[in-house]
């Protein structure tokens, strides 16, 4: 497209927009939201950022995630001296089902110290979730093909 020469008049549907644009809320100095209106971050105009500022957690809340995590580290712990077999069969499948409760422990106290700003509990509670894939992949791999030594999901008969 060429541009327009520049002595011509300006588009006629010009003023009317900028009539239209300058009737808008928020143009003039006033608020974009109307009173009735429901908005978790409120609108200010004239700055570059309205961002809203963030409670502190309370206590019970820091101590539940705590817990949480707390409660995670010792099932991944006991894991490590886990003292039935898991060789085959439905002893593998329970030892699996609690490595996969490891996990979901830590997703859990990982998730609850996301949202209560904790940075400490939060790295914690990702270690704790990489260490129940250690964990599986030790029992997958050989029973996949990829490690030394062979093994098999069930007993054999």
């Amino acid at each position: 497209m060429s541009k327009p020469p520049p002595g011509r008049e300006p588009d006629p549907m010009a003023r009317v927009v900028d009539r239209l644009l300058a009737q808008l809320p928020g143009l003039q100095g006033e608020p974009a939201l109307s009173q009735g209106s429901r908005s978790r971050f409120p609108t200010v105009v004239g700055q570059a950022s309205a961002t809203p500022r963030l409670q502190d957690a309370t206590q019970s809340e820091l101590i539940g995630v705590w817990v949480r995590l707390l409660l995670g580290l010792s099932l991944g712990i006991m894991m490590a001296r886990w003292p039935y077999s898991r060789a085959c069969g439905l002893p593998l499948f329970g030892y699996l089902s609690a490595v996969i409760t490891v996990m979901l422990a830590g997703v859990w106290a990982a998730v609850s110290a996301w949202k209560f700003h904790t940075a400490l509990a939060h790295i914690v509670a990702v270690i704790l979730v990489v260490y129940g894939f250690l964990l599986v992949a030790a029992e997958l791999l050989p029973r996949t093909g990829y490690a030394l030594y062979q093994a098999t999901w069930l007993c054999p008969l």
